[in-house]
């Protein structure tokens, strides 16, 4: 069964004559005549009813119109598809990203890219900073968002996206919530501390600030989830230490309070992470160029 036999098929169902399709279709009348029987023999069915005034469905082509219209509409629309996505309007993007980012970050800048571009889809995969690194290398997801890299492969770009400050979370019922003067880390570390487990490359991280101002941190909860961290805050378990970009916004803003600290000048680095050479898809490039417009004009992370 090939296209054309459809298409010479509705048209002499739309017009009851060859002759009149023939033309539709810009074909030579004995060419299409001949095709259509090619149909119905394939079929094991006549679709028309032959006579000098024209041709009419049968029972079996009446059935078949109704099959043969979808499946060129089907394909007009994989047709639509496929320029869509070679313009970069439609299709799967696949990111892998680290778990404080996925829940803080990513939600956000989605938001955004999806008012612009409403028929493109992610599929995420959460994951550590060096899993991340490897599969965007590997060619296994189109970018990655990590958290403070400490290597950069030479076939990867890695793209900083923001800086930001390490700040104290507290509950918002919290007394540390109402201080207006700076804190410092040595005031703070008396209070009851909640963590990431030590495979944490942020946990690791705040073992190395505390370690060069001969502070050890004792926490009375280690936990896995950055979700879990922070709501063991909101319920007033301890205290932790947070990037603002990966409290996120809204209700878990409302719930508990970032506060400066004075004697933490240290910077932790976000960013974009995808393959120098090969091919990233239009769809990937998009969100990509979203990414980098985004965080360069918005004060939201910075």
């Amino acid at each position: 069964m090939e296209l054309r036999q459809l298409s010479y098929f509705l048209a002499a169902a739309q017009t009851q004559s060859f002759r009149k399709a023939a033309e539709l279709c810009l074909v030579a009348q004995p060419a299409l005549s001949r095709q259509i029987a090619a149909l119905e023999a394939e079929l094991g069915n006549p679709l028309f009813e032959r006579s000098k005034q024209g041709v009419k469905l049968t029972p079996a082509g009446q059935v078949f119109v109704g099959y043969a219209s979808g499946a060129l509409e089907q394909l007009q629309h994989g047709r639509q598809a496929m320029v869509n996505m070679q313009e970069g309007l439609e299709g799967t993007i696949s990111v892998g990203c680290v778990e404080p980012l996925a829940t803080a970050f990513l939600p956000v800048l989605f938001r955004h890219f999806h008012q612009h571009f409403p028929r493109l889809r992610l599929s995420v995969r959460v994951l550590r900073t060096d899993d991340v690194l490897s599969m965007v290398e590997q060619g296994e997801v189109d970018l990655g968002f990590i958290f403070d890299p400490d290597m950069r492969p030479e076939i990867l770009v890695i793209k900083e996206l923001f800086q930001q400050s390490l700040y104290l979370l507290v509950s918002s019922q919290h007394r540390l919530a109402q201080r207006q003067d700076p804190l410092l880390l040595e005031e703070v570390c008396s209070e009851p501390i909640v963590l990431l487990r030590e495979t944490s490359r942020l946990r690791r991280r705040i073992e190395q600030i505390m370690a060069r101002r001969g502070i050890r941190l004792q926490p009375t909860v280690e936990i896995d989830s950055i979700e879990g961290l922070k709501e063991l805050v909101k319920q007033g378990a301890g205290i932790t230490f947070l990037p603002p970009a990966l409290l996120g916004s809204g209700q878990a803003r409302s719930e508990a309070s970032l506060l400066p600290l004075l004697d933490v000048t240290e910077q932790f680095s976000f960013a974009l992470v995808y393959r120098a050479f090969g091919t990233t898809s239009r769809p990937a490039m998009q969100f990509i160029s979203h990414v980098i417009k985004s965080t360069e004009n918005s004060a939201l992370w910075k």
